[in-house]
């Protein structure tokens, strides 16, 4: 069923082309009877001027008709007007009305023109400039919706692609494992629990794909509903860096915080801490060893500004354009498991646009900076010494 706004905007639109064609219509007319109103004022001065002339067409006139015929015509000249009138508006409107026929013509040609990818909409008259320009975008949403409708294609077949390579990888492992453990008799103890071990492992990854690539369709905007709770902005922070000890160890990682006391913010916990668990992973995964991680945090108009920075390779642009894609993988040479499946950071983006905010990613060499902007209730600004953060 439409709604009342598109079927007002239609109207609108539809009322203003009309407007357009009248408006056209009936100022060509005025024109018109202007000239033949001053023609008829300089013929009639000119006759007045000129009795020789008055008399040539005083004797065309009896001649054509009678002597009665032609003295009321010279007495009453002026009534000649009405049936000009009648006559150029009679014409007008027959040459309006085949003129309005072949316009709509092509409008016909120029909708045939959707349905071909090298169509070209048709130029029109002034009098239907508004329906060239609707037309126009009409055929520009068109090829648009074509291009989003292939890469929505696309974007499926590589869900299928990812789907398949990620979630065959570990599951021929676990396969593999268990195979050996099934028909290998000769094992020993030692090597049965190393064999479980790395099945689990595999197992624990298989699950943790398949939850990521039912989360990115559980994460969409219109679906979504948002529990909100205050939360303690730095104690889930430093919660979540602790979790993160044992990964951070492996590369001799610190982390380095730069958050004001008590920014108390509302926001659904679970999925706000998803996004900083994403960042913070990621971040892990890319920094160089024997770095810190700096987490920053302030308060600015109304908003606040949550800052992860690690020190890695420069992002090249055309990748950093790519992050927040969905399934896009920043280094398709990294291995199934430690890669994921490229999905942390656009589910990041959907939650943070969900609670009414931002996320973006900036890289240069030697780090690169994933910033989020969220609301926040009476915030304070910035001072002078935090401008550069």
């Amino acid at each position: 069923m439409k709604s009342p706004i598109k079927r007002q905007a239609r109207k609108k639109g539809a009322d203003s082309v009309i407007k357009l064609i009248l408006l056209s219509f009936f100022k060509w007319n005025l024109i018109c009877f202007a000239v033949i109103t001053l023609f008829y004022i300089i013929c009639y001065l000119y006759t007045r001027q000129t009795p020789d002339f008055a008399q040539s067409v005083y004797n065309f006139l009896d001649a054509l008709l009678n002597s009665q015929w032609a003295d009321y015509i010279f007495r009453n000249s002026y009534i000649l007007l009405f049936p000009a009138f009648a006559v150029v508006f009679i014409l007008n409107s027959v040459i309006y009305s085949f003129s309005t026929l072949i316009n709509f013509g092509r409008v016909y040609k120029s909708m045939n023109a959707f349905v071909k990818e090298d169509g070209q909409i048709l130029s029109f008259p002034k009098s239907f400039s508004e329906v060239e320009l609707k037309l126009s975008d009409i055929h520009l949403r068109v090829v648009e919706n074509r291009r989003k409708a292939i890469e929505a294609e696309k974007k499926k077949d590589d869900l299928v692609m990812y789907l398949a390579h990620d979630l065959k990888t570990p599951l021929t492992s676990v396969i593999g494992y268990l195979t050996l453990l099934d028909e290998s008799r000769e094992l020993t103890a030692e090597q049965r629990t190393k064999f479980v071990g790395i099945s689990l492992d595999k197992a624990y990854r298989l699950e943790q794909l398949i939850n990521e690539f039912f989360e990115i369709t559980r994460f969409n905007i219109n679906t979504v509903t948002l529990e909100r709770n205050r939360i303690d902005l730095n104690m889930m922070l430093e919660q979540m860096a602790d979790e993160f000890y044992p990964m951070l160890s492996e590369k001799n990682l610190t982390v380095q915080f730069d958050i004001p006391e008590h920014i108390i913010m509302l926001a659904d916990a679970d999925k706000i801490a998803r996004v900083f668990d994403n960042l913070l992973k990621n971040a892990v995964n890319y920094s160089y060893e024997d770095t810190a991680i700096k987490i920053g945090a302030r308060i600015r108009r109304n908003r606040v500004i949550i800052k992860f920075r690690n020190h890695c390779d420069e992002i090249p642009k055309e990748k950093l354009d790519r992050l927040f894609e969905k399934f896009y993988r920043m280094d398709s040479s990294r291995n199934s498991y430690s890669g994921g499946s490229g999905l942390g950071l656009a589910i990041s983006k959907q939650i943070t646009e969900l609670h009414g905010g931002s996320i973006s990613a900036k890289s240069i060499p030697e780090h690169t900076d994933f910033t989020v902007v969220l609301p926040y209730v009476n915030a304070e600004y910035l001072t002078d010494e935090d401008s550069d953060f």
